[in-house]
């Protein structure tokens, strides 16, 4: 069977007020401040229900958590608690732009929502836009209680990040969904590969156009917010709000 009659997905269609509607009544979040060895690493992090599932947010290269801020306002509407990172050498967090250190910082916050209290029954999944894609299914795989990532243009190497093993191994009883634009060669590639190579539940949306990670908000928001949220409703239903 060829790729594009395989790559499918259903997406459940969620009726919603729109964000700006919404965000005035919607919790400030918390600013966290976290030592890991010479750094200091700074997240955003929204509360919700004890048992929410908790979304953990990581940006593109050179970028920083604000760039999540279009789709926060829908995904507490969701009732999911949020933590949006600032990678390491990256916003507020200070350190080298150390992409093994980053991938162990991901271990680190996942123990932090832990020790506070925030990962119950629900767990948890990473959501990633190009290296944060990469680093989102990594950290995913390597965590126990991850049930799936979203992958916003992620690539087969982004500066030694090598994710595909670990959503063809590593994932293979867990879910994910890949996202990019056709004219994003590498990632569009990267996408067909990983999705034909892939052994668990993994979704895959390709757009028209160029736009890379979470630039993919700026022209086609409403799409992919829906998108997301609609694979996060399906797989995670007993605990979507």
């Amino acid at each position: 069977m060829s790729f594009l009659r395989t790559l499918i997905l259903h997406v459940v269609v969620l009726c919603a007020l729109p964000a700006s509607a919404l965000a005035q009544d919607l919790p400030p979040p918390e600013t966290i401040t976290r030592a890991a060895d010479a750094a200091t690493l700074v997240a955003d992090f929204y509360a919700a229900a004890e048992d929410a599932l908790v979304l953990i947010l990581l940006h593109m290269l050179n970028s920083r958590r604000s760039a999540w801020e279009p789709l926060i306002p829908d995904l507490q509407a969701a009732s999911y608690a949020i933590l949006n990172v600032d990678m390491r050498g990256h916003g507020d967090s200070d350190g080298a732009q150390d992409w093994e250190a980053i991938v162990a910082d991901m271990a680190g916050w996942v123990d932090w929502l832990a020790d506070n209290g925030h990962s119950g029954e629900a767990g948890l999944a990473f959501i990633g836009g190009s290296i944060g894609a990469n680093v989102a299914l990594i950290s995913c795989a390597q965590s126990d209680i991850c049930r799936g990532a979203v992958a916003l243009s992620p690539g087969l190497d982004y500066r030694g990040v090598k994710p595909e093993a670990a959503l063809v191994d590593g994932l293979a009883e867990r879910s994910a969904l890949l996202v990019a634009a056709q004219n994003d060669a590498s990632s569009s590639a990267a996408i067909r590969q990983m999705f034909l190579n892939a052994k668990g539940d993994v979704s895959a949306r390709l757009y028209p156009g160029r736009a890379h990670g979470t630039r993919l908000f700026d022209s086609r928001y409403d799409s992919v917010s829906r998108l997301i949220l609609g694979w996060l409703a399906e797989l995670f239903a007993p605990h979507a709000g």
